[in-house]
């Protein structure tokens, strides 16, 4: 997922303040580098982040819901 499609996400979701606050980070750890669009559309319409957060929260939760989504082993 390029750059452009991740912040229309984020925008589409209400999350655009998040999305300007947390670019650099979102790139420096990739933590969205293997995301498919359909996971992270499922993690915004799942989580709510109504008041501030920090981005170490944001991926923490990010990074949980990715886990909980994989297969069973």
């Amino acid at each position: 997922m390029n750059e452009e499609q991740l912040e229309d996400l984020f925008q589409f979701y209400g999350y655009d303040d998040l999305y300007k606050r947390f670019k650099t980070p979102l790139y420096v750890t990739g933590i969205m580098d293997d995301a498919d669009a359909g996971l992270i559309e499922d993690f915004f319409e799942n989580f709510t982040f109504d008041g501030p957060v920090l981005f170490d929260e944001f991926r923490f939760w990010f990074q949980y819901y990715e886990v909980s989504k994989r297969p069973p082993l």
